[in-house]
């Protein structure tokens, strides 16, 4: 009779440790957030302006971008990654997506990394945590960059999409809207899709003696999800 309570609650210590253990899947360290599952695509809204200190002009323009989790495969470092399809749409030039370039993207245990225009950048860090820091430039040659995941797995609206668990990462940001140049940077991601939202905002400024300072040469880029599914 003994010897079959402790099978019994041999088995029952077992199977409450595998319901542990099963709990502890990737997604509870944020990998889901990284939206890296192929066929899957998301298209996002721009909304972009350009200022040129050429000749004093400011540029608007409006189109949308489709990022393709195309395919995986084994990158030079043996891990696996996948190809990223970038397509445009215009419907000034073309009222179809026309194919722009190719990314790639992986995720290792601590990290979500994404190459854009040959330079890799550290997306994400996991466990993703809210107050994490970073330095998203770490893979590449450019200065450090000190990211910041500032919200982590609060319910969201963006473009009109109710999103159950957004995390917000902060890039870079020179806290003062009045300086010389200003430079502001952040990426929100969803968790199963990636990217949801993105903001860029590198002008530098002119002193202009009827309204002080004005932006005068750089971009301000908005991305909002419009929409998302499966190929």
């Amino acid at each position: 009779m003994k010897t079959t309570v402790y099978i019994l609650i041999g088995l029952l210590l077992f199977l409450f440790s595998c319901k542990k253990d099963s709990e502890v899947v990737p997604t509870s360290r944020g990998y889901s957030y990284a939206g890296l599952t192929v066929g899957k695509y998301v298209i996002y809204d721009v909304d972009s302006i350009f200022y040129d200190d050429f000749d004093n002009s400011v540029n608007q323009y409006y189109f949308q971008i489709k990022e393709l989790v195309h395919s995986k495969y084994i990158d030079a470092e043996g891990e696996e990654a996948y190809r990223i399809e970038r397509y445009k749409k215009d419907t000034a030039v073309s009222p179809n997506f026309v194919l722009q370039v190719v990314w790639n993207s992986k995720i290792t245990p601590t990290t979500y990394q994404k190459v854009e225009n040959n330079e890799r950048f550290v997306k994400l860090i996991f466990p993703l945590k809210e107050s994490k820091v970073w330095n998203g430039n770490s893979l590449n040659n450019r200065e450090p960059w000190e990211y910041e995941c500032i919200s982590a797995h609060i319910p969201e609206q963006i473009g009109g999409v109710g999103l159950d668990s957004v995390a917000t990462v902060t890039q870079f940001d020179d806290g003062d809207e009045i300086l010389i140049q200003r430079q502001f940077y952040q990426e929100k991601f969803a968790a199963k899709i990636g990217l949801v939202y993105k903001k860029v905002i590198d002008v530098k400024k002119a002193f202009n003696p009827q309204l002080g300072y004005v932006n005068s040469l750089g971009v301000d880029v908005t991305y909002t999800l419009n929409s998302y599914g499966m190929n």
